[in-house]
């Protein structure tokens, strides 16, 4: 009976203590990427997705080996391509965006990770291109907030002793309505990101 408890005890204290290894330990990246952004209504659109890009420093803190709390600044293009009588319409909405997300680092040398948790957005830019030329839409925005929640998973790859490179898939779904209209319209995206780990 005393061994069992024994070895139980052992492994919560080995758990323990490699949990702490990474304690308070800060680090910085800067990413860029892909977005693929749209808009999710009730209604039929008839749009299709813009590609654009995102750039920014993303922040950490890691509370352990397996948590981090993940921040930080990013320039994250959003909007839609819309198709009426045969003419695309494109709206290029461009936000400066901090996310808030929990960070779950898994697998044996803890180099997957699963963020997930709140983003908010500040329009940064409105404009949109139609045949005739481009347009400042900035007006039409219901709000120049956004916020919605985001969710990622990525792996990191050690290149240095205190230096990681990462790719990652992010998602993102706002809750704001963008324009004042008799139905709902709200921002989605999904992002290809790679970035550089860099350990402070």
């Amino acid at each position: 009976m005393k061994k069992p408890l024994f070895v139980v005890v052992c492994f919560l204290a080995i758990t323990a203590l490699s949990a702490q290894n990474k304690s308070g330990d800060f680090t910085l990246a800067p990413q860029l990427g892909l977005n693929l952004s749209n808009y999710t209504s009730s209604e039929n659109l008839n749009n299709k997705v813009r590609t654009a890009f995102n750039v920014g420093v993303i922040a950490e803190y890691y509370f352990n080996d397996r948590w981090s709390l993940r921040s930080g600044l990013v320039y994250d293009s959003k909007g839609t391509k819309i198709t009426s009588s045969g003419q695309d319409y494109i709206d290029k909405l461009n936000y400066i965006a901090i996310p808030l997300h929990a960070n779950w680092h898994f697998g044996s040398n803890r180099n997957w990770f699963l963020n997930f948790g709140p983003t908010v957005g500040f329009l940064a830019s409105a404009k949109g291109d139609t045949p005739g030329g481009e347009i400042d839409i900035k007006d039409a925005i219901e709000s120049s907030f956004d916020a919605g929640l985001g969710a990622g998973i990525g792996y990191k790859f050690d290149i240095a002793d205190a230096t990681q490179l990462y790719i990652q898939y992010q998602g993102y779904n706002g809750f704001i309505d963008l324009f004042n209209a008799d139905f709902s319209v709200f921002n989605a995206t999904s992002a290809f990101n790679l970035g550089v780990v860099f350990q402070l």
